[in-house]
């Protein structure tokens, strides 16, 4: 429920396209179908192993091939997502994961291709949970302000005023324009709505040199650049993220900020009006006396 102010009606409210969430439900899907993959590949791969150069190691070997293959499809895809976001929790969480997964298995006594199951079982639970995500999400258009909110495991509110809206950019992807939906950006002074892509080099020269009867001593040299560029970005409960028809969206976001501008130049006119008219009120009142 949206608590609305004074004199405000709500426009056009909308949930992100299903579509626009795609590289999380493909994150997920590949531990589905990569798993289903190698178990079901499993004989070929033992086979290969007992026709390589490690089949020494025996039944052994094969549970450690299995344990290997098993934490980098694991792990692979969180360390690329956490380059990708810049964010290192993927990488931790999947790495936490693969170390729990292999203590239970041989605590236990499970079979490596149980890590498979369970990676299954993951990919479906991830799945569902970002189908919850995505439908967490409600952005709300009303005559007064931009109402994103996210109520997925607690809950999350954003209120943007057209008066305070100073841009607003629309992208769209192929799969958005395939689709017809998109992500509206409304950028304030206060910068919400922007990112920084940053280029950075780097180049350092050392060395080191032994001192007779004496430490080694050493010293080196470093220089840096950086290049930034202020790009329009923002999270899916900042932004109106893949929200379907998005032309239309930014229409009505135009249209209101437009009205936001214009209202304060016509209550100016009108305060005017209102003094013209006082002021012929009482120099007529005093010409009667």
């Amino acid at each position: 429920m949206v608590e609305l102010l004074k004199n405000e009606k709500i426009l056009f409210r909308t949930k992100p396209h299903p579509v626009s969430f795609w590289p999380h439900y493909v994150f997920f899907l590949y531990y589905i179908v990569v798993s289903i993959i190698i178990i079901t590949n499993a004989d070929s791969i033992v086979t290969w192993f007992n026709q390589s150069l490690l089949s020494f190691l025996g039944v052994t070997g094969v549970d450690v091939v299995f344990v290997a293959i098993w934490w980098i499809v694991l792990i692979i895809p969180a360390l690329l997502v956490s380059i990708i976001r810049i964010s290192w929790r993927w990488l931790i969480t999947y790495v936490l994961l693969a170390i729990l997964g292999t203590y239970l298995m041989y605590k236990y006594g499970f079979s490596p291709l149980d890590l498979y199951y369970s990676t299954i079982a993951i990919g479906f639970i991830g799945v569902s949970l970002t189908d919850i995500y995505r439908r967490s999400h409600e952005y709300i258009l009303t005559n007064i302000r931009i109402i994103a909110t996210l109520g997925f495991l607690g809950l999350k509110t954003r209120d943007v005023f057209y008066s305070k809206i100073t841009d607003v950019f629309m992208q769209q992807d192929m799969l958005g324009k395939m689709f017809n939906y998109g992500t509206i950006i409304p950028i304030t002074p206060a910068g919400i709505g922007t990112g920084v892509d940053a280029a950075k080099v780097e180049v350092g020269v050392g060395g080191a040199k032994k001192v007779p009867a004496g430490p080694t001593v050493g010293g080196g040299v470093a220089i840096e650049g950086e290049k930034a560029v202020m790009v329009p970005r923002g999270r899916s409960s900042f932004v109106l993220y893949g929200v379907p028809n998005p032309s239309q969206v930014r229409k009505i976001v135009l249209e209101n900020i437009v009205a936001k501008e214009e209202a304060p130049y016509l209550e100016r006119t009108v305060e005017l009006l209102e003094k013209l008219v006082e002021d012929k009120e009482e120099k007529r009142g005093e010409e009667k006396k």
